[in-house]
């Protein structure tokens, strides 16, 4: 067994070996989370504890029209301060000597930390989705996680596609700015991409191609291309809004009660529809995900037998809502298939 876990080959072969995995776990990692993508990114800051994000938001309202003679008085700073206390978090995995022994670990680990990195990256994705879902504390109002009023746009029933083109009406007119590649992103669950782009979507005339008869389904339910779309993440762009699939999705009622026109047994989804600058994350290249393989006897007195090796991941992460009364809109819908 001393073979197996000690002496300066085997530590030097271990050593590559988690070299590899953390060269794994980030791949794994980065394919996961969908909101993370969307966030302002942020830097690990220097000291531990709370972090402050800075949007610098510039208000359009503090220009105005220059009059000769007349002094301009001073308008107060947009930029505020958004706080994040930046938190730990890991998974560990622990593997007998038996398994050691009969070498069985190196394939076990390497897949392990595939799915820590991976259960990680869903995670991430979740602690995103927490920043920025608004609640709906009545049946009318949804308020974001800073206790601002966020503006909804509502589709009672299924989610038609005009909510898309009101929803970019709406962030367009508050001057929220756009992605580079000139859209606003709205991710959006299963059941509400099912309603965007199949006919059974009241008025969903826009991706209908008439094949002789007004009876016929849309492009998107009656052809091969159509349905292969339907499964990728990114589905295209409607109404100038990125159609993205993800089922973290938030519930739109009001802590099971009727909410936002939804009955409690009915609630739907809530499909999240932003702008750059309504959010902000750590940025996962200054606070990676991180390997850790310890030996067997790695705790001491606590395994006096050298029975217990373990392998784990972890990472530093927080997220923060920032100018979601401007930038981030949600829609709610109700349930479907």
């Amino acid at each position: 067994m001393a073979a197996s876990t000690g002496g300066t080959a085997t530590n030097t072969v271990m050593s590559l070996f988690n070299r590899h995995l953390q060269k794994r776990s980030e791949k794994s990692l980065r394919s996961v989370p969908v909101l993370y993508e969307l966030f302002d990114k942020r830097p690990l800051p220097g000291k531990s504890g709370a972090t402050l994000f800075v949007p610098r938001h510039i208000a359009v309202s503090g220009i105005r029209v220059l009059v000769e003679g007349t002094v301009l008085d001073t308008c107060s700073t947009s930029a505020h301060y958004y706080s994040a206390t930046v938190k730990g978090y890991g998974d560990v995995r622990r593997y007998s000597d038996f398994l050691v022994m009969v070498h069985e670990i190196p394939t076990m680990i390497s897949d392990d930390i595939e799915y820590m990195s991976r259960d990680a990256g869903l995670y991430i994705d979740n602690l995103c989705r927490t920043a920025i879902s608004a609640k709906a504390t009545s049946a009318t109002q949804i308020v974001a996680p800073d206790g601002s009023t966020v503006t909804n746009v509502l589709s009672a029933t299924n989610l038609k596609q005009s909510a898309l083109f009101q929803a970019n009406t709406r962030l367009a007119a508050g001057n929220a700015p756009t992605y580079a590649d000139g859209t606003y992103a709205g991710v959006f669950h299963p059941k509400q991409t099912h309603d965007l782009f199949i006919s059974t979507s009241g008025g969903n005339q826009l991706n209908r191609i008439l094949l002789g008869s007004d009876t016929v389904g849309s492009f998107l339910q009656q052809t091969e291309f159509g349905a292969q779309k339907l499964e990728r993440a990114t589905m295209g762009i409607l109404g100038n809004i990125r159609v993205i699939q993800n089922t973290n999705a938030p519930k739109a009622h009001n802590g099971g009660a009727a909410a936002m026109g939804f009955s409690a047994g009915s609630s739907g989804w809530s499909a999240l529809i932003m702008g750059p600058g309504a959010a902000a994350a750590i940025d996962l290249e200054t606070a990676r995900l991180k390997t850790f393989i310890k030996p067997i006897g790695s705790a001491g007195a606590l395994d006096g037998l050298d029975q217990l090796m373990t392998a784990g991941v972890k990472f530093y992460f927080a997220a923060v809502g920032m100018d979601m009364s401007n930038r981030l809109l949600s829609i709610p819908s109700g349930k479907t298939l």
